[in-house]
């Protein structure tokens, strides 16, 4: 009976407890599978279930229904289920983090409200021990390398040496840590007195979308019965498109030129080229020009 209900969107919407849902795109599969989900009946198992293809808000309010139904540990255990299977573990935080604290601002029962800032120390959690490590791999590298520059010599007491190298190792990876932070202040303090945008979207699911929208606006070409290959912009890369976001958008103003690099091409292979949406923008962009 329980798979039976849940595998019928109206009433396992009934059975929820619902929240206010987000404006995401009602067009089916355009969106970042974050988690893991399936077409069929709904399994009691960790992972997603829908009987077609959901719409991106579908996907994102299934997500926390779920959530929804374990308590304490099991809410880590299902959540680090999906982590462990995203390949980018930074942009899985982000997603999580976004459509937490969108769903804490909204008019929610108590119990799904403490299980959302469960959800939120976790993502701190995984946060932290990335970071750690990260830590932990510089330090190991530097003591690799310097054991591979130090002369071997029989006559050198291996314990000290290993206790001079580790000492060495720790002083030296504090100071690049004080030097990475230092220059990003000072990174950030010289982009903050150019004359910058401060553009916000009114909600972050559109993030996608509009990188789309450089990527397409950036190749626009005139038609082959006009001007074979020409293109609108003589020069216009992702760089440049990382630039614009980095500079003019809130968002990423905190983030580094290789991050946002990496967002634009998730947000590029998220929503296909050959999605007719993208299609019919490509196309008006092109007779918009031309």
């Amino acid at each position: 009976m329980r798979k039976f209900l849940y595998s019928n969107m109206f009433y396992r919407n009934m059975i929820s407890d619902l929240f206010g849902r987000s404006s995401g795109s009602e067009t089916p599969g355009l969106f970042t599978p974050y988690f893991q989900y399936s077409i069929g009946p709904y399994q009691s198992d960790f992972s997603l279930y829908f009987p077609k293809e959901p719409y991106g808000r579908r996907y994102k309010n299934e997500i926390f229904n779920k959530l929804n139904g374990y308590n304490g540990a099991d809410i880590a255990d299902y959540l680090e289920f999906h982590f462990t299977r995203y390949p980018d573990k930074q942009a899985f935080l982000k997603f999580l983090e976004y459509e937490t604290y969108s769903r804490l601002d909204q008019r929610v029962s108590a119990t799904r409200k403490q299980k959302l800032r469960f959800t939120k120390e976790w993502v701190q959690e995984k946060r932290q021990e990335i970071r750690v490590q990260q830590q932990v791999e510089m330090r190991q590298n530097i003591e690799q390398g310097i054991r591979e520059v130090l002369p071997l010599n029989n006559n050198v007491n291996q314990a000290n040496l290993d206790e001079s190298i580790m000492e060495f190792t720790q002083k030296l990876a504090f100071r690049i840590d004080q030097i990475v932070a230092g220059t990003e202040e000072r990174m950030q303090s010289i982009t903050d007195s150019f004359v910058t945008g401060n553009i916000e979207l009114n909600n972050q699911n559109h993030q996608d979308k509009l990188i789309k929208l450089f990527r397409l606006l950036k190749n626009v070409q005139a038609p082959t019965e006009i001007a074979k290959g020409e293109q609108l912009f003589k020069r216009f890369s992702d760089t440049d498109v990382a630039a614009i976001l980095r500079l003019h958008f809130e968002t990423f103003k905190s983030k580094q030129p290789n991050t946002i690099q990496v967002a634009i091409k998730r947000a590029d292979e998220s929503i296909r080229d050959t999605h007719p949406k993208v299609k019919n923008l490509e196309k008006a962009l092109q007779e918009y020009f031309y």
